[in-house]
């Protein structure tokens, strides 16, 4: 029997690690969840061992990255002990690589440790877009980032056409190129850090502990509400979108609509307004522009400011709900909390009785709680959870059927007019003195085009 074969494969979302294990195991699972993140199998008489760790978005650098994900890397890593033979970095043959990708590729795996370039191998998929002869020729002319990461490899990589999966010779080829890997090192495997395996375990065992206070603590909070205040089931539901750019917010106001009507990644300065029935109730959805994560108020365009301000005070009706959109796969540190809270202030204090945290991108936590993300960020998400009197809510956006998710927002939200009534907008002097600061901008700029033309 051949000698069994340990690799991790390590990758951004929709980069097709999924795939290269289906095509290295023969097998058809669609997607990634949590209960299969480790798959095995036999290969001509062979074990391998495959874990497929954490994706993330290609615009990430690694301070976006929760600590809740960097978790997920180590602890996943942990599941093919002793160690990976391989430690397989997956990249798309029909997508760019940028210096950026290559500063994120490099933190990322030297979270492992630094001595894990000698078992690493580069895995280019879509191969059936890019000829085996020309990927030199791309390592070349995709500038400095790719060679630079292909040399960090020594020059190790390996072109993957998955939608052929019938073609076995690209498998052994692997398969030869890890066994390569293996005697360059002795015949050792990649040395997992039990230290930092241990001290990452007993920091998620804290943690669920108390995401599990937390959420026994919230579904009590929510018992009372409901025993002291009479919570009516409203026939006109109200809110309006707030949060930063590409955090999600009009994926989420076309799931609460059960359809298409926000344009994803539209203009930053753009409102909108979107009318619909969700469960016999009428809905009126108001997406606001989206300021910049790591930018504070100041940095931030006075317009988006001033757009927010304008959507909320030009309502005919108050609004029955602020929702506050955070993207669930990304860091809430401190800088963030000091950039929401200065956007937030101006609709005034009192805009957070009623205003409910939604985390957006919900399926990248596969059997983890929502929970054990506010835990694991530390005291800035929970100073934001806690402002907003321990309301939030989770939206899975690519899975628009789920209709329970936004009933029980729904139910949310009547609970929490139940106890505070409706959002009434207090704040018209600093509408007035921000309409005019704009005013004055705007006639500045027109002065200064004129003059220039």
């Amino acid at each position: 029997m051949k000698q069994e074969l340990r690799a991790v494969l390590i990758g951004r979302q929709h980069c097709g690690k999924t795939s290269v294990i289906n095509t290295i195991l023969e097998t058809r699972t669609e997607a990634e969840g949590d209960e299969d993140v480790k798959r095995e199998g036999f290969i001509d008489g062979r074990r391998v061992s495959l874990v497929e760790t954490p994706g993330w978005w290609k615009t990430f650098s690694l301070s976006d990255l929760s600590n809740l994900s960097k978790q997920q890397l180590v602890r996943r890593i942990s599941l093919i002990s002793p160690g990976p033979h391989a430690v397989l970095i997956v990249i798309r043959a029909d997508s760019a690589f940028t210096d950026p990708d290559g500063r994120f590729l490099d933190e990322y795996v030297e979270l492992l440790g630094p001595n894990v370039w000698t078992h690493t191998l580069v895995i280019f998929t879509r191969g059936d877009l890019i000829k085996p002869e020309e990927i030199e020729q791309r390592i070349q002319v995709e500038g400095s980032a790719l060679k630079r990461l292909i040399e960090k490899c020594e020059n190790k990589y390996h072109v993957f056409n998955n939608s052929n999966h019938h073609d076995r010779t690209q498998v052994e080829e692997l398969f030869n190129k890890i066994e390569g890997i293996v005697r360059k090192n002795n015949g050792k495997h990649f040395n997992i850090d039990l230290k930092k395996v241990k001290e990452v375990n007993e920091q998620w065992e804290e943690t669920q502990t108390r995401a599990n206070s937390r959420k026994s603590r919230v579904q009590k909070e929510r018992s009372i509400v409901k025993e002291k205040a009479y919570v009516r089931h409203l026939e006109e539901i109200r809110v309006v979108m707030l949060g930063w750019v590409l955090g999600g917010k009009s994926s989420a106001g076309n799931t609460i609509l059960n359809r298409d009507e926000f344009a994803i990644g539209g203009k930053s300065g753009e409102r909108t307004r979107m009318f619909g029935d969700v469960d016999g109730r009428k809905i009126t959805v108001l997406d606001t522009p989206g300021w910049w994560k790591y930018f504070t108020s100041e940095l931030n365009p006075d317009f988006i400011r001033s757009a927010i301000l304008e959507s909320v005070s030009e309502c005919k009706k108050f609004p029955n709900a602020m929702l506050l959109v955070i993207p669930a796969d990304t860091t809430f540190q401190e800088e963030q909390k000091r950039i929401t809270e200065q956007n937030m202030s101006i609709l005034g204090d009192d805009v957070w009785k009623h205003t409910i945290v939604l985390f957006t991108w919900g399926d990248r936590f596969k059997n983890v709680s929502i929970e054990q993300h506010i835990e694991s960020e530390g005291e800035a998400l929970q100073w934001l959870i806690e402002k907003c009197r321990n309301r939030y809510h989770v939206f899975d956006n690519t899975d628009k059927k789920n209709r329970d998710q936004v009933t029980e927002l729904l139910q949310k939200i009547d609970e929490m007019v139940a106890e505070n009534s409706l959002f009434r907008l207090k704040t018209r002097k600093n509408h007035d003195e921000m309409a005019q600061k704009m005013r004055h901008k705007r006639s500045l700029y027109k002065r200064l085009s004129s003059n220039s033309a």
